[in-house]
């Protein structure tokens, strides 16, 4: 239900021991409803907020299968990668699908400031000619 949803993203915004309890109602939802994206997503965040990455990369690779474009799942799935230290082709593939399927979303956007900044700041180390 909506209320169980709210609570259950409300204990991962406390954090500590209610992280647990959100990802036990995601996880009682997908039992009764089914696992979708969002319960998936939801119990995959729960795991990462309680460090235990490789599991929460189980949740999220069982949401890409259920919708392969789905937004949020390849914005956790390039945050988990880099948090696994997955190979960068990984994660690249992971950003690349992203960009197709939502150019303009916030990850993507803030990965893009990051870089110019990077750039700009490189420019101020390279040698004079």
């Amino acid at each position: 239900t909506l209320t169980q949803l709210t609570t259950a993203w409300v204990n991962m915004a406390l954090g500590g021991e209610k992280v647990q309890e959100a990802f036990y109602i995601f996880q009682e939802l997908a039992d009764k409803y089914n696992e979708t994206p969002l319960l998936l997503n939801g119990m995959a965040v729960a795991q990462m907020h309680m460090g235990r990455h490789d599991e929460a990369e189980k949740y999220l690779l069982k949401a890409l299968q259920k919708a392969s474009n789905d937004v949020q799942t390849l914005q956790n799935l390039v945050v988990c990668g880099q948090h696994t230290r997955k190979a960068p082709e990984v994660v690249a593939r992971y950003l690349s699908s992203l960009s197709r399927n939502a150019p303009s979303c916030s990850l993507l956007a803030r990965r893009q400031k990051v870089e110019a900044e990077f750039e700009a700041s490189m420019g101020a180390f390279k040698p004079a000619a």
